[in-house]
């Protein structure tokens, strides 16, 4: 047997090939962005092998049916390893099949002594991925489209691929619909007190730095595909996620990559540092560098740099961990950012899943010390962060990974959509200035959640 690759049309959006696939299960979209110079979307569903993780309890489930398993992160590695095709995908892509999932926020309480979790909402499971051995790439550079299958799929399966990806697009269900009121897990004078509390922390000289998160939720009767049409029309991010799972869908429009391994070269572009976009171009450019020229910013982008070159060093060769870049200023619909690069070597022996797992979760949106920051958050957050602010990619059967670290992100489950906006607190942070910059990052999505042609004063955000 061998690979096989078939053209499809290139005039239907990877959301037309999503609405395609969503009848089966684990379909998965990862969107990439032209404005940040990137090449590839990534589809796929169906896939043969699901790993999952929920509590700590950890199982795979294949055609055998249902075994548990001790550490998901090794047996992901071990599934692609022992999976991967013996002959090279004919196509040059930096996906080839093999591992596509998330890894939530909550995976980090069996990595560390955190205390307590909050109470879980719903069944998702806090990690979720999928072995893949057929998927659909979509070349923006060359403007092609391909279905792409290893040698593992059978020609009658693949002819039914062919089939369903060239046949009408099934409704997408509901897309009018919307959201009345969006609530918040930490209103207003719960957020102030939080922040107190968090300096107090800072002060004592526990900490440097605490990531304080909260959550917005709200009943909506918008099909899963279609909200996420709907939000891409708002912002368009270089690291977006659609992941349609039984037990809930996740929507993710991160702006930050997480940890890429290209041929053993690991890089890391940590984010901190919001200002928001202005109304004039003179606004936003003294805005942007307002951000630029920020003595506060700036330490808190070097913190979390320091933090993730020893959080890097856990997995690479000694000396080759490196910052690229500090503090470069990159620009999104809703809001600047500072984004510096972190790069360094996978150690022999060290395999991107062992990389990951090192690194989780991502240092930004924890705070400094790591371990310390995620027990205050632990504390003050009344909620599960769930797959906000964990990590959403791929590992490919080539031995590449990539990731995003799934801020911007939504669940979706039950007629309920839950999203989450947050930001690092540092000694001379104000309640107000942190509070008015958590709800800017999510704005883009408050303002899609609103049913159309409705007013956008008649939805909020609870304060």
């Amino acid at each position: 047997m061998t690979w096989k690759v078939h053209r499809l049309p290139a005039r239907i959006t990877p959301a037309g090939y999503l609405s395609r696939l969503r009848h089966l299960p684990h379909a998965f979209l990862l969107e990439s962005s032209a404005s940040a110079g990137q090449r590839f979307d990534l589809l796929g569903a169906a896939p043969g092998t699901v790993v999952q993780s929920l509590d700590g309890r950890s199982e795979v489930i294949d055609r055998t049916g249902t075994r548990a398993i001790a550490d998901p992160f090794a047996e992901i590695a071990r599934l692609v390893g022992t999976r991967a095709p013996a002959s090279r995908c004919p196509v040059d892509i930096d996906f080839c099949g093999g591992a596509v999932g998330y890894f939530g926020y909550e995976l980090a309480y069996g990595l560390e002594a955190l205390g307590p979790c909050g109470p879980r909402q719903g069944s998702m499971p806090d990690l979720c991925v999928g072995i893949y051995d057929w998927f659909i790439v979509r070349d923006r550079r060359d403007d092609e489209t391909l279905l792409i299958a290893t040698p593992a799929v059978d020609d009658e399966v693949f002819a039914q691929l062919v089939s369903l990806c060239e046949g009408k697009d099934p409704s997408a269900g509901c897309s009018e619909g919307g959201a009345a009121d969006v609530a918040s897990s930490l209103p207003w004078p719960a957020y102030q007190d939080a922040i107190r509390r968090i300096l107090a922390y800072i002060n004592a000289g526990d900490c440097y730095q605490v990531n304080l998160a909260q959550r917005f939720e709200a009943i909506i009767d918008i099909d899963p595909v279609a909200l996420y049409e709907r939000i891409s029309a708002r912002q368009s991010a270089p690291f977006a996620a659609c992941l349609l799972n039984p037990a809930g869908n996740i929507l993710s429009f991160s702006p930050e990559r997480f940890l890429r391994v290209e041929r053993g070269n690991v890089l890391t572009q940590p984010i901190k540092g919001t200002r928001p976009r202005g109304v004039t171009p003179q606004e936003d450019e003294s805005l942007a560098q307002m951000l630029v020229a920020s003595e506060k910013d700036r330490a808190e982008n070097l913190m979390i740099v320091d933090l993730l070159r020893n959080d890097l060093g856990r997995s690479c060769v000694t000396g080759s961990v490196e910052v690229q870049r500090l503090f470069e200023l990159q620009s999104f619909p809703n809001v600047h950012h500072l984004v510096s690069t972190v790069t360094g070597r996978l150690a022999d022996g060290i395999t991107p899943m062992d990389l990951l797992r090192n690194c989780f979760p991502g240092g930004s949106i924890t705070g400094a010390p790591k371990v310390r920051a995620m027990q205050i958050i632990a504390e003050l957050e009344p909620v599960r962060r769930e797959a906000y602010c964990g990590a959403i990619g791929y590992l490919s059967y080539a031995g590449d990974m990539d990731t995003n670290l799934s801020i911007r992100t939504l669940v979706h489950s039950d007629g309920r959509v839950r999203y989450w906006g947050g930001g690092g607190i540092v000694a001379d942070s104000t309640a107000r200035d942190e509070y008015e910059e958590s709800l800017a990052k999510v704005d883009f999505i408050r303002e899609a959640l609103l049913p159309p042609r409705r007013s956008m004063r008649a939805t909020r955000h609870t304060r």
